[in-house]
């Protein structure tokens, strides 16, 4: 554990934290599903990572995963 996280913790619980659980709603919330690329694909079989990655609001990285988890 780095000395950062050990400090932010240390004042969570200082503050009456108690628990150590992820509050929720924490994160980016998925935009973008398999599912939908797959179905994006299916209409059009020439799109490619950026086109979709626009569409979908989402990084490069993100949907390159999606993208190639889709086709396998």
């Amino acid at each position: 554990m780095s000395r950062r996280v050990y400090l932010d913790w240390h004042t969570c619980f200082r503050e009456g934290t108690t628990s150590i659980n992820d509050k929720k709603g924490r994160g980016r919330k998925k935009k973008v599903t398999p599912m939908l690329v797959a179905n994006a694909l299916e209409n059009d079989k020439l799109l490619t990572v950026k086109p979709l990655e626009t569409k979908f609001d989402v990084s490069y990285g993100t949907m390159q995963t999606i993208f190639m988890r889709v086709l396998k």
